[in-house]
């Protein structure tokens, strides 16, 4: 049973750096965060999801991909911290293939075509649960804004 359902979702900001001067392939480190805020109530959630690859090889960062994604989900039973962490779960499950497919398009569009993603297997017992309380704030510290 899902306790969470994508409503909307967004690309947010992007910065692509791509200063290779040689076809041939490349080596990628690449990291992932994934943030989840919910309402008072437990109805709705926002996930922001951050990408970011980067070139291994290239002294002086020839090739980097930073990429937020937001998504808006409305919730069912997220008053507790188990509830709350599977959703943290859904949450990545839903925006992957997003994230997936903005970050293949920059790619290509940047002369680096078949870019893959690969996605990760979470494990809840790392997912933290703040104990902050409700925030007036989204993930990326501006005002609670209503998306329709």
């Amino acid at each position: 049973m899902s306790n969470a359902t994508l409503v909307n979702q967004k690309l947010q900001e992007v910065h692509l750096i791509n200063k290779l001067d040689k076809a041939g392939q490349v080596q990628l480190d690449s990291s992932v965060s994934l943030n989840v805020n919910f309402s008072s109530d437990g109805s709705r959630c926002i996930g922001k999801l951050h990408q970011t690859l980067r070139d291994k090889e290239q002294a002086g960062g020839k090739f980097t991909m930073s990429v937020d994604l937001v998504g808006v989900f409305s919730c069912t039973g997220a008053t507790t911290d188990d509830v709350k962490r599977q959703i943290h779960q859904e949450v990545y499950d839903q925006l992957f293939p997003f994230m997936q497919a903005q970050c293949s398009a920059l790619a290509g569009s940047s002369g680096i075509p078949g870019l893959m993603l690969r996605k990760l297997e979470m494990d809840p017992n790392n997912i933290s649960v703040g104990k902050n309380g409700p925030s007036d704030r989204n993930p990326d510290g501006g005002p609670k804004l209503t998306l329709l």
